[in-house]
């Protein structure tokens, strides 16, 4: 899919006006890029416009599954933007967003890949906005199709491919050619931040090709990946019996998610309404169950079917002779854990499926999902999706992996990363002590599913800049600027300093979260400042 080079009025006004204004003819080298950045032949340059800083943005991408497109309102700093379509097959190309800020050389000369989100066909031009302000040349990419959908899959296994890990190799190799093309200087260190499928994407990095990156994080990995499509609709159809009629209305969704944070927000030893620690959270369903003659009308309970329904929910999935297969919700976000209830079948899984897997239309969850269809699922794996292998390449690159999770999570369970770090413990013989070197986990109390919720979730990450108040945008002690202090003075960091927020947008409180396997501890005082957290 390619298209011929086009300019807006502003770039063009930008390269003949703001050449004075800019480092060093700053836009004229970026517009220039049409024509002078061709580094082989299966790449073509789309756009190459001059963004001011201040100015307005239209986010290029029409796919109406990508919800939400380009949020952050205007242009946080003087980035030169280059947009490209490189082809990785016959078959299959990937579209690349490169925003490379004016300020680079005096910010470090520093590159970060984005990652993405769901079945990853759109690009996140907030994380391109707010990444490429803090001085870095930042670059995103369409995964190899457009939109949140996996019918792009169907009979086309190039585009599955890349996907699992190509259009991310490529993106990441292409965007540093041209990092040297607009600078003509060499980056200093390479960075990759994403969350979700972005995680996943994280952990296949560290895995496979951990010599692009001197430092990669990544958030609420969905990795176990064929295992994570398949929970969605077991959980679905056989759990809550495919939700037809609804298994709990979205009023109902409301009372549990506060029902279950009264019972386990006091464990930690003060209520703030965040639950510290989901692992020591024992939920009790059955003391909401309807009595002979009670209905949700007159007493806001539930009935028996319900309640058998909220205890399975935080089951695990196991499959046939009793393997385990994944973790259950975690508690804490229940309304967003009921995304998964609609109902019709989740789409995650119906697409990944019918076009990934099986290239089969006529797939359905009703009449063909069962757990010899997961066993199927798992024996096909395309192109190691499933990322769960160890981290002796990056062990052996000297590089380093930062994870996190919100123990919030209700749409992917904090349990999935809490397994793979002890998986790698194990795989590899190395107690933490050990792991530390190279790689570092951290629990986000109070953060939902890659942003927001009740405790101090804005860690300046991925997919955070839209969902926080506008009045900031502090990095300090957070992710992706704690990795740079391990990666370039050799800091490593002990604790993730997180910050929360009221409904108006002012900051609430303060939190430094802790490194498992140590958990954070109360040790009194205002709970919403950082002297009454430690770590034990």
């Amino acid at each position: 899919m390619k298209s011929v080079p086009y300019y807006t009025a502003f770039a063009a006004i930008a390269a003949g006006v703001l050449a004075t204004t800019t480092p060093g003819g700053f836009s004229t080298r970026c517009s220039g890029l049409v024509q002078s950045f061709h580094p082989d032949q299966q790449t073509t340059v789309l756009v190459a416009e001059f963004l001011a800083k201040g100015s307005n943005f239209t986010d290029p991408i029409s796919h109406p599954s990508c919800v939400g497109g380009f949020t952050g309102g205007s242009i946080l700093a003087d980035v030169c933007r280059l947009r490209l379509n490189v082809s990785t097959s016959s078959t299959s190309s990937v579209i690349i967003e490169a925003w490379m800020p004016a300020n680079w050389q005096q910010k470090g000369r520093r590159f970060a890949m984005t990652g993405n989100g769901g079945l990853a066909g759109c690009i996140p031009f907030d994380d391109l906005n707010f990444i490429s302000s803090l001085g870095f040349a930042t670059a995103g990419h369409n995964n190899g199709h457009d939109g949140d959908t996996g019918v792009p899959f169907f009979n086309r296994p190039e585009v599955v491919k890349d996907f699992a890990y190509r259009a991310l190799l490529t993106a990441t190799k292409v965007g540093k050619k041209a990092v040297k093309q607009l600078y003509s200087q060499n980056l200093k260190k390479s960075y990759f931040l994403g969350c979700s499928s972005g995680g996943r994407q994280g952990l296949k990095a560290a895995q496979d090709f951990p010599e692009e990156y001197d430092g990669i994080i990544a958030g609420a990995a969905g990795n176990n990946w064929n295992n994570l499509m398949s929970s969605f609709s077991y959980y679905w159809k056989f759990v809550a019996n495919g939700n037809n009629p609804p298994i709990l209305s979205a009023e109902q969704w409301v009372e549990w998610r506060d029902e279950a944070i009264r019972q386990c927000d006091q464990i930690d030893g003060v209520r703030d309404l965040v639950i510290e620690d989901p692992r020591k959270c024992n939920l009790r369903p059955e003391s909401r169950l309807c009595a002979p003659g009670k209905s949700w009308a007159s007493n806001k309970c539930f009935t028996s079917a319900q309640v058998t329904f909220l205890r399975n929910l935080y089951e695990p999935f196991y499959g046939n002779n009793g393997t385990f297969l994944f973790p259950g919700f975690g508690p804490g976000d229940e309304t967003i854990t009921s995304l998964w209830f609609a109902p019709t079948a989740p789409q995650y899984t119906v697409d990944w499926y019918r076009y990934a897997l099986l290239n089969d239309e006529t797939w359905t969850v009703e009449a063909n999902f069962d757990l010899d269809a997961v066993d199927n699922a798992n024996r096909i794996d395309p192109y190691n999706i499933s990322t769960y292998k160890d981290l002796s390449k990056l062990k052996a690159s000297g590089h380093k992996l930062l994870t996190y999770h919100g123990l919030a999570d209700g749409l992917l369970s904090y349990e999935g990363s809490d397994r793979y770090y002890e998986s790698i413990v194990r795989r590899m013989g190395l107690p933490s002590t050990q792991l530390d070197s190279f790689y570092r986990y951290f629990p986000i109390a109070g953060m939902g599913h890659c942003a927001t919720g009740n405790g101090a979730w804005y860690i300046g990450a991925a997919n955070q800049y839209s969902g926080a108040p506008a009045t900031t945008t502090e990095t300090e002690g957070g992710v992706l600027m704690s990795m740079v202090k391990w990666v370039e003075q050799g800091i490593p960091p002990e604790r993730i300093t997180g910050r929360g927020f009221t409904a108006d947008g002012k900051l609430a409180s303060t939190k430094d979260h802790c490194k498992w396997p140590l958990q954070n501890k109360y040790l009194g005082g205002n709970p919403n400042r950082r002297s009454s957290w430690g770590c034990s």
